[in-house]
C-alpha cells in the first residue's frame, strides 16, 4: 500500500476502528503527512476441505497491489490454505443541496479559502493548515458522506476568528443575500467569544471592583 498523495510507502496506522464485517483503518503517510483512511473488509473463510470457519494464521505480507496474503491453518481438520484481502480506500464524499455527490477535494477548498482572503491576513500556510485539519476532521466521521453546508460550516468557524471581512466574503458566497442576518449574528458572537476570552486570559473582573460601593 502506498500514499495516494506522495507514493510513499512509509505508512502509519494512528487508528484503527473495528466494525461487524471490517476493520477501518486511519493512516498517515511518513514522509507527506497526508492522512488517509482504508476499509479492510473482514470476509467469513472457511476451510475448502471442511467447511469449518476457524483458523490459525501463520504468515502475513502485504503485496505492492494493495492485497493482504495470508496464510492459514484450519482449526478443525488441520489444513492449510490461502487467502488474498484486498483494501479498499474510502473517501469523503461532499454531498450537495440537489442530493448530488462528488469527492472531497482537498485543494478545491485551499482555493476557496485564498479567493475569500484575496488581500487580507489570510496566508497560504494557514489556509492549507485549515483544509488539512477540516479534511481530517471529515474523515474521522462515522459516515463519510458530508453534506456540503457542513464543511462551509467547518471553514466559517475558523475563519470569523481570523478576519471578518474574509468570512463575510466566504459565508455571502454561500448564504446569499438570506444569510445577512446569520452572518451578522455570528460575527457578534465571536466578538463577544473573544472578548470573554481576553477578560480570561487577563484576570480583569467582569464588574469593576467598586461597582459594589454604589
Amino acid at each position: 500500500m502506498r500514499c495516494p498523495s506522495c507514493s510513499s510507502g512509509r505508512l502509519q496506522v494512528v487508528d484503527t476502528r473495528e466494525a461487524a464485517d471490517a476493520t477501518r483503518r486511519r493512516r498517515a503517510c511518513l514522509e507527506c503527512g497526508h492522512r488517509f483512511t482504508t476499509y479492510e473488509r473482514r470476509d467469513i473463510f472457511t476451510c475448502p476441505h471442511c467447511g469449518h470457519d476457524e483458523a490459525r494464521i501463520e504468515t502475513w505480507e502485504s503485496t505492492s497491489q494493495g492485497t493482504m496474503r495470508r496464510r492459514r491453518r484450519c482449526a478443525d481438520c488441520g489444513l492449510g490454505y490461502q487467502t488474498l484481502e484486498r483494501l479498499a480506500r474510502m473517501d469523503v464524499r461532499v454531498v450537495k443541496d440537489d442530493g448530488r455527490s462528488e469527492p472531497f477535494n482537498r485543494g478545491k477548498l485551499y482555493r476557496s479559502i485564498m479567493i475569500a482572503g484575496t488581500k487580507r491576513p489570510v496566508t497560504s500556510a494557514w489556509a492549507d493548515e485549515a483544509a488539512i485539519e477540516i479534511e481530517n476532521e471529515l474523515l474521522g466521521r462515522e459516515t463519510l458522506d458530508v453534506p456540503s453546508k457542513h464543511i462551509a460550516d467547518l471553514v466559517m468557524e475558523r475563519l470569523v476568528t481570523l478576519d471578518e471581512v474574509t468570512y463575510v466574503r466566504y459565508a455571502s458566497g454561500y448564504f446569499g443575500e438570506g444569510g445577512v442576518q446569520e452572518m451578522l449574528d455570528t460575527i457578534n458572537e465571536s466578538r463577544r467569544r473573544r472578548e470573554r476570552t481576553e477578560i480570561e486570559r487577563t484576570n480583569l473582573p467582569l464588574v469593576p471592583a467598586d461597582a459594589d460601593h454604589n
